[in-house]
């Protein structure tokens, strides 16, 4: 019986045969369809030991999806594409170089790196651009039977060849890639490209293990989480092709560019399931209160306070949320998620929480997210003022920011509390063009309309809103439009008077009288009764001096 290169006796070792279109063990031995037949890709499973399709049946890089290669999909929503634009690492043109190198003459080149790193994507990228349009990959998965290899490719002339590991370590041992099929392979100008998380590398590269005298000859790339200057600058440059780009760049916070991207797509999905009463729907209202401020405004930490009362005001939500303890929900929302990143994350201050920045950009992006309640920001404003955990200019700023769109487009609620905000930051101006139209729009709002408009503006604008409360029934407007009437009445009689018109000086002088204003009557009395108005001499003075207003 012969003996194979691996040692392993010949009868044993697996021949390729025909492929057909099956699945078998978990192997895919035939076509495989993406949006359209793309020939043959190995998706093996670890206890398949051979049925490896040939190289004839190997797909181009092109013919793949990334996903294919392990590389996490970027997509949230329908409309984006799977991936964002690839944005170059450092060590590109170097990793470049091997993969090319690699192509014509074999070799292992492993990307290593921190988990969420960008090892695949960039090692996915570098195959891609350096293997040629005639290259063709194999990419099976962890623990496939690798051993028939050689002789699949024993002869072939053709080429070039790639076999792709994603997670080398899965691909160890055995039956997997061993210092004596790296050899062969070489051999037969394979190019191998692996990724392997820094702490498998550092587990598997030293020592006197097989798995280190195949790491040893392998030509590594070094990717960190943590990105250069320059690769901040070319993100920069990239951050205007895609809105997830420009979020990383601004809103990844203390994660790295790379576990923004990955980690975002998931915390949207689990945050948007978590509202279903039987999963966390309290803890779904908690991370949507601090989505909800640093949406309108106030992206920064604030206190659980805020926000715990916040999520109160959230109305049908708060049925089901009762099936949730609210310490259940806080400690569901700051979990941390792939070592990265909880959905709400600690602020500088004791007790303080904002929310992650990939579920605000993807809240400022979604058609579906729901209005922050009017009643909420009530709450806002009031804690920021009386509890001195927000600056309260801060607060109404983003008050009024969120409720002028609305106001806008004719929401009644909203122009009345934009008004009331208005009023609050002392912007006269905008507080009487809101009162206005929210009492133009709803005349049970005229009475507080007209009652802001006599104290800020003057009597004339405020007089119409007065008196439509007042023809209302509203006793109290009635009372403030009966004394401002007076009041106009008694400024333009002295008008009239000033000029030297006696009857004008006659009415005058039978207004009540109030503090201050009997010198003044008396006056235009006196000079009335100069012209000879003998109707005013037949009023006692005493009755002008001693009725009170």
């Amino acid at each position: 019986m012969g003996t194979s290169w691996d040692g392993a006796p010949e009868a044993e070792r697996e021949r390729p045969g025909s492929v057909g279109n099956s699945v078998s063990g978990g192997a895919v031995v035939g076509n495989v369809v993406q949006t359209g037949s793309i020939g043959s890709f190995y998706l093996g499973d670890g206890g398949h030991a051979g049925g490896l399709p040939t190289p004839d049946d190997w797909p181009r890089p092109d013919e793949l999806l990334p996903f294919d290669f392990g590389v996490r999909i970027s997509r949230t929503f329908r409309d984006e594409s799977d991936l964002t634009p690839y944005v170059e690492r450092d060590h590109d043109v170097r990793l470049g170089n091997l993969v090319r190198d690699g192509a014509e003459s074999g070799g292992l080149v492993v990307v290593t790196g921190e988990r969420l790193s960008g090892k695949t994507r960039t090692a996915y990228e570098a195959l891609s651009a350096g293997l040629s349009h005639r290259g063709k990959v194999f990419a099976p998965s962890p623990g496939t039977d690798l051993r028939t290899l050689p002789t699949l490719l024993r002869g072939r002339s053709d080429g070039p060849y790639a076999l792709w590991l994603d997670d080398l370590e899965g691909h160890l041992g055995g039956h997997g890639l061993t210092p004596g099929l790296l050899t062969h392979l070489i051999q037969q100008r394979v190019l191998v490209v692996a990724t392997m998380r820094d702490e498998e590398y550092e587990k598997h590269r030293f020592g006197s293990s097989a798995s280190s005298r195949v790491l040893v000859r392998a030509e590594t790339v070094e990717l960190s989480s943590r990105w250069s200057e320059d690769e901040l600058s070319r993100l920069t440059d990239r951050s205007a092709d895609d809105p997830r780009l420009a979020g990383a760049l601004y809103w990844r916070g203390e994660s790295g560019v790379t576990e923004y991207l990955a980690v975002g797509p998931d915390l949207w999905a689990e945050w948007d399931r978590a509202r279903r009463p039987s999963v966390h729907p309290r803890g779904h209202l908690l991370v949507r209160a601090a989505i909800d401020l640093a949406r309108h405004g106030i992206a920064v930490p604030v206190p659980l306070l805020l926000l715990r009362s916040v999520l109160e005001e959230y109305g049908p939500g708060l049925a089901d949320a009762g099936r949730e303890s609210f310490e259940d929900a806080f400690a569901w929302a700051t979990e941390i998620r792939h070592g990265v990143t909880g959905l709400l994350v600690r602020g500088w201050e004791p007790d303080t929480w904002q929310v992650y920045g990939s579920l605000l950009v993807d809240a400022s992006r979604s058609p579906d997210m729901a209005r922050f309640p009017y009643r909420a920001w009530a709450r806002v404003v009031d804690i920021a003022e009386e509890e001195d955990l927000l600056d309260h200019g801060t607060a109404l700023a983003a008050a009024r920011a969120a409720l002028l769109p609305q106001a806008e487009k004719g929401d009644i609620d909203a122009m009345f509390l934009l008004a009331t905000y208005c009023d609050e930051a002392e912007d006269v101006a905008e507080a009487a063009h809101w009162y206005r139209a929210a009492a133009d729009a709803d005349a049970s709002n005229a009475f507080v309309a007209g009652e802001y408009l006599a104290r800020h503006v003057g009597d004339l604008e405020a007089i119409p809103y007065l008196r439509t409360a007042a023809e209302a029934g509203n006793r109290l407007s009635a009372r403030v439009l009966g004394r401002l009437l007076r009041d106009q009445a008694e400024y333009w009689l002295r008008v009239a008077a000033e000029e030297g018109d006696e009857e004008a000086a006659y009415e005058l002088s039978r207004l009540p009288s109030r503090p201050g204003r009997a010198e003044v009557i008396s006056r235009l009395y006196s000079e009335a009764e100069a012209l000879g108005d003998q109707q005013a001499e037949s009023t006692p003075q005493d009755d002008v001096d001693t009725v009170d207003g």
